[in-house]
């Protein structure tokens, strides 16, 4: 799982992001920054609660379009492209 590629949908902003990506096999997954973005750790989400309560309550920022990034790299990602 961890050489797989996953489609960024949204990212909380600040110091310890949480972001809602798209697996290659479908659904979407939170992971955390306290867990060091590991895959094996993470939790389904619904397509309604990002947009109903990530993105309209707790200000996630929505990636349109979807940014594909490699599982194993999300830690380098988010340290390189989204660190306030």
């Amino acid at each position: 799982m961890s050489d797989s590629t996953l489609r960024l949908r949204a990212y909380s902003p600040g110091r310890y992001n949480i972001l809602i990506v798209e697996p290659a096999s479908g659904g979407l997954r939170a992971v955390y920054a306290e867990t060091g973005y590991d895959l094996e750790r993470s939790k389904p989400v619904e397509e309604r609660w990002m947009y109903e309560n990530a993105i309209g309550r707790h200000e996630f920022a929505e990636v349109r379009p979807p940014r594909s990034v490699p599982a194993s790299g999300l830690r380098e990602y988010v340290e390189r492209e989204l660190r306030d």
